[in-house]
């Protein structure tokens, strides 16, 4: 098998990718991986073939506005600049890139993180197999289901579907400048305007290998037939970061993840929260040199950029996180319950699922008072019954395959050459 990857140059991306293109090599499959210069490399050691980004334009996840200045701006208009610039924008580059490699090589099917909008775009302009790899939560619809980003439960009664109608509605106004950026995007490479509603057109029609699990899903929540749950895409290879030392107290992680950091609205009063509590603390900037935050560090506490997760993990007791999905299943994976400030995007509805399913407690707020995250996690430190879910839920994640049932899957997509059905 000949497999073209493309993966957009985000940590929260390309960590899973990683794993899986490890996978398919391991097998003995020929892998191209399509990707921004900073992670290039990383994918070289992996011993896949590499092609950077050429006329996508490339940029620096640690400082997007240097490329995109209206990604700079705050808040909502940042994020939505942001969005348009980095997944929409770049993407008739993407396809032109891609299409110059496939013209070079050939390949039998086409791999994309679900934002890299180039591999859907590519697929459809040349007629092959294309497999989505959902690095962020799976958008599944379903009976009385409001949209995801709201987090709610489903409606119950005639109010509730009242209320789901007016939150479609809410959605498709505030998701319309992406719907046109997509389109854009697909008008000048040649293909028609997708009428359908924003987000749909992402996923693969053949194939999707959806990270998570049934327990994290909404009740009611349906997912498309050729969607699979494949639990946790490890991720292989990379600059580990730091370890950390054993101690006689319960070990708690703080990280505000790689996307969107701004360490005043959950590190610093975790850290500040925390002070008193007989706990050991170690909370990651995720930002490469910087190990210093805007207050003094108490003397339970311990700031570094990157922490190396997969060692961390088995000691920990309290996962302190922004709700990235990554870290969400990293944790879980390792049985670990979570605190999570949920602050924008798919962040709140994340926060709403691991509470729903026990195994942690959603703070409601991106920005949470100290005595919050400290109330937080002294409940789940007195309460083992969040421990005891969070590792049920981390069997789940592993029954499900990973990388393995993954790469079975693409397998049966390029044998067959039609959408592999559950």
């Amino acid at each position: 098998m000949k497999a073209l990857v493309t993966v957009m140059p985000l940590a929260g991306h390309v960590n899973p990718i990683t794993g899986l293109v490890a996978e398919l090599i391991a097998r003995g499959h020929a892998v191209t991986v399509y990707t921004g210069t900073r992670y290039c490399e990383r994918f070289a050691e992996l011993g896949a073939t590499v092609v950077c980004w050429s006329a996508a334009t490339d940029f620096d996840e640690e400082d997007v506005a240097a490329t995109f200045p209206a990604a700079g701006r705050p808040g909502r208009r940042g994020m939505v600049a942001m969005t348009k610039s980095v997944f929409f924008e770049t993407a008739p580059g993407q396809v032109h890139d891609l299409g110059r490699e496939l013209d070079r090589s050939g390949a039998d099917v086409i791999i994309g993180d679900v934002m890299s909008v180039g591999a859907g775009c590519i697929s459809e302009l040349r007629g092959l197999p294309w497999a989505t790899v959902n690095v962020l939560p799976f958008n599944s619809l379903g009976k009385d289901l409001a949209p995801l980003a709201f987090g709610l439960a489903p409606a119950q009664g005639r109010l509730g579907r009242i209320r789901d109608v007016i939150l479609w509605r809410v959605f498709g106004a505030a998701t319309l400048p992406f719907k046109r950026a997509y389109n854009q995007a697909r008008i000048q490479v040649g293909l028609p305007p997708d009428p359908r509603m924003y987000g749909l057109g992402l996923v693969s029609p053949w194939l999707v290998l959806a990270t998570g699990c049934p327990s994290l899903e909404r009740p009611g929540a349906e997912l498309p037939d050729q969607a699979h749950y494949v639990g946790r895409l490890a991720p292989t290879g990379g600059k580990s970061g730091s370890s950390v030392s054993p101690s006689a107290h319960p070990l708690v992680i703080v990280t505000q993840g790689t996307h969107h950091v701004e360490l005043a609205d959950l590190v610093e009063p975790a850290v500040e929260g925390l002070a008193d509590l007989d706990v050991s603390v170690v909370a990651t900037t995720g930002r490469r040199g910087r190990a210093d935050v805007g207050i003094e560090v108490p003397q339970n506490a311990w700031i570094v950029d990157f922490l190396d997760f997969r060692s961390a993990l088995p000691e920990t007791s309290v996962f302190v996180t922004n709700g990235g999905w990554g870290g969400v299943l990293a944790s879980l994976a390792a049985g670990v319950p979570q605190v999570i400030a949920g602050g924008d995007i798919d962040k709140p509805a994340i926060a709403a699922w691991v509470a729903r399913a026990g195994a942690g407690i959603n703070l409601r707020t991106g920005q949470p008072k100290p005595e919050a995250v400290a109330a937080a996690v002294r409940e789940i430190l007195t309460d083992p019954g969040y421990a005891k879910r969070a590792r049920q839920i981390g069997v789940e994640l592993a029954t499900l395959g990973g990388a393995q049932k993954s790469a079975d899957l693409l397998e049966h997509l390029v044998e067959t050459a039609e959408p592999v059905r559950r």
